[in-house]
């Protein structure tokens, strides 16, 4: 993502507008092609970061536009990976050692000339020698893993760049919008006639990234409403970047779609403004279309629920038309004989969220809520708190088995037309509207 000064966007009145490039204009992907293949070269000759970034500086003086090209190698560094280069063997020292160890070969050798000569001193390169020696490596590797521990000497190692300077346009286009998201409130997703497979795919990426959410019914569009990172009391920074790491799975959506976000804006975030971007803007998501994500936690819960070997069926959680144009997925479903129950996972929320949550969950949902997280289970009722389980790495199997025999349903509710749970196919199989 984008830091701050690096933001090409224009506030108009109550509006922040970013300012997105055309991926079509030659002079545009002649820029992005440039900083693509330095990016390429330097993953492949394993350039240092300081020999990156003066890459990155020759590049940028070459363009009138330097925040467009410092935006585009921000794009591309953030999926760099860079590594200090060590010596050879499991016991070679690390580079404050190494510097450690020379050094006093300077002070017990000395004193250092600074170069050969007839009164037979010891010189860098001759230390640098010798202390080789020891180690067992050569001078060169020596030389290059004495300061390794340098960011700026941090060896480019792999880097996951775009296939072409369109997607890195493309991909750079996407970022402006994220970095914007970091300093959200709220933000409002209306979706028009969404195919259940869709449905299901985006409230997988809200609960992969424990966003908290609100979900009405508007005729034949899904209104959904995120908590932005500003709304929460602490742990705003990490909230934050799951939003906006969430966006590009939102273009995964191939209905219509309109998102319109309270922005804080300003030095100290005290003006409110408004982000609108619709499926017209032609962003694209870099991100593979799987449709399938689980939070860890979710996954140790499956693993350990199965081990119990109970006679409720485990299933993933079914869309639940609540009436009253609400709607609820809960994480997973249960079901035994004519009785069912489901179980939703909490991520991050904030005081008065749990109360709310309750106040429009049936009461056949178990909520497993984080125990890290500040919360109000201790005022709730004895009859809510039913549904309340509390974890701090692992949901516990056995007491979510136990309340499913309190809380669970005698009854089916009949099933949802509108609603329908189907599975989730490949791209290439005809989906119908929801609605």
């Amino acid at each position: 993502m984008l830091t701050s000064d690096l933001l090409r966007v224009r506030v108009v009145k109550a509006e922040v507008k970013p300012q997105f490039v055309k991926t079509s204009a030659p002079r545009h992907l002649e820029r992005a092609e440039r900083m693509l293949t330095a990016f390429q070269e330097a993953v492949a000759a394993k350039h240092s970061r300081a020999d990156l970034v003066a890459k990155i500086r020759e590049i940028e003086g070459l363009s009138t536009d330097h925040k467009l090209i410092k935006g585009l190698a921000k794009v591309l560094l953030d999926k760099c990976e860079f590594a200090a280069l060590t010596l050879p063997g499991e016991d070679a020292p690390d580079p404050a050692e190494i510097r450690h160890r020379l050094f006093r070969l300077a002070v017990t050798d000395g004193p250092v000339a600074r170069r050969p000569g007839p009164t037979s001193l010891p010189t860098a390169t001759s230390l640098t020698e010798k202390l080789a020696a020891e180690l067992g490596c050569t001078p060169a590797q020596l030389a290059a893993a004495m300061y390794a521990d340098l960011k700026e000497e941090q060896i480019l190692i792999s880097a996951k760049l775009p296939e072409d300077a369109t997607g890195l346009l493309l991909r750079y286009n996407v970022a402006l919008v994220q970095s914007v998201l970091l300093r959200a409130s709220r933000l409002s997703l209306v979706l028009h006639g969404p195919t259940s497979r869709r449905l299901r795919q985006i409230f997988r990426y809200l609960k992969f990234y424990q966003l908290m959410y609100r979900i009405t019914r508007q005729e034949k569009a899904i209104l959904l409403v995120i908590d932005g990172p500003e709304s929460l009391l602490r742990q705003s920074t990490r909230y934050g970047l799951q939003l906006a790491t969430f966006f590009p799975a939102l273009l995964l959506q191939t209905c219509r779609w309109e998102v319109e976000a309270e922005i804080m804006w300003g030095n100290k975030r005290k003006l409110r403004k408004s982000l609108k971007i619709t499926s017209k803007a032609g962003l694209k998501s870099h991100y593979t279309d799987r449709g399938a994500y689980k939070p860890r936690a979710g996954e140790w819960f499956e693993t350990r629920f199965t081990e119990l070997a109970s006679s409720w069926k485990l299933s993933e959680g079914e869309v639940l038309d609540l009436g009253e144009q609400d709607i609820l997925v809960p994480d997973y479903t249960f079901r035994r004989g004519g009785r069912v129950a489901h179980l939703d996972i909490l991520g991050f929320w904030r005081g008065g969220y749990l109360t709310e949550r309750l106040a429009r969950t049936p009461s056949n949902v178990i909520l497993a809520v984080s125990r890290k997280l500040a919360g109000e289970i201790n005022k709730l009722s004895k009859a809510l708190q039913l549904q309340v389980v509390t974890y701090a790495e692992i949901i516990p199997a056995k007491e979510v088995l136990s309340r499913l025999e309190m809380v669970a349903e005698p009854k089916e509710s009949p099933p949802t037309a509108s609603l329908e749970t189907v599975p989730v196919p490949g791209d290439d199989v005809e989906q119908k509207p929801l609605f």
